[in-house]
């Protein structure tokens, strides 16, 4: 690195102000810009972090959940200890069986995962991009195993053609999904963070059958299905019927017979 980064780094607001405020990192700033506006972590959330070095998010993860929650980050790197009760540090590839395995033993369930994990920088576009992209589809794995119904998703990814696939793969199973890029990321960084909030088990476009064991007051038909309450147009109680999934929403779902 070379002395002009060096020195432009220095002057940059957000490294000086984590400097003074004990943050490990400048990108703590982008998290808890994110969280403040979002509600990505609340108190007593189980969090897994990707990506988790040098502890910047661990950080601000740990102080937004408290004592009664947990944060367990993994990363290939050695992070330096933490003086939080609630935070577990693994260090590994996150890709590997080996971590899986050890996140299922440490958090088999989980509120939120947030990963501001990146690849190794070729300098090559397409390829940091993809790679960006592998990483993402990774942790939506992990997130699709561990996070419970209601559960809150946030990726760092680079923009890109490849984007867009992404987030129609994330709205496929969070009922709010949103790409942002927060104050604290540099204007010329091509980083943005997609948001996803209210998980469900269920998918958009898959059938099931249910039994409807009641019904809203507009008239629709209500079951649940993989722990989600399902508003079914064109059902009413004591119905058993196949309902397409038209919809994710925060909370439930929509569907319709078919």
């Amino acid at each position: 690195m070379g002395k002009r980064w060096l020195k432009e780094r220095k002057r940059d607001y957000y490294y000086r102000r984590a400097k003074k405020e004990h943050y490990r990192s400048r990108a703590a700033y982008k998290l808890l810009q994110l969280n403040r506006r979002f509600g990505i972590l609340r108190p007593g959330y189980r969090v897994i972090e990707l990506g988790c070095a040098p502890g910047g998010w661990t950080q601000v993860a740990a102080e937004a959940v408290g004592d009664s929650g947990l944060v367990v980050g993994v990363d290939l790197q050695a992070v330096e200890p933490l003086e939080y009760e609630n935070v577990v540090l693994l260090r590994g590839d996150f890709r590997s069986t080996e971590v899986r395995e050890r996140l299922r033993e440490l958090i088999p369930e989980c509120d939120a995962l947030i990963s501001d994990a990146s690849p190794d920088i070729s300098g090559i576009w397409d390829v940091d991009h993809a790679r960006s992209i592998e990483l993402c589809e990774l942790a939506l794995e992990i997130a699709e195993e561990h996070l419970v119904p209601g559960g809150n998703l946030l990726l760092k990814v680079f923009q890109g053609e490849l984007l867009q696939s992404l987030v129609e793969r994330v709205r496929g199973c969070f009922g709010y999904v949103k790409l942002t890029k927060p104050r604290a990321s540099r204007s010329e960084s091509a980083e943005v963070y997609l948001i996803g909030r209210g998980f469900s088990r269920l998918r958009r476009g898959e059938v099931y059958r249910v039994k409807i064991a009641g019904e809203s007051r507009r008239g629709d038909g209500i079951a649940r299905i993989k722990g989600t309450r399902v508003f079914v147009r064109g059902a009413r109680r004591g119905d058993e019927v196949r309902v397409r999934i038209t919809h994710l929403r925060q909370g439930f779902a929509e569907g319709e017979v078919c």
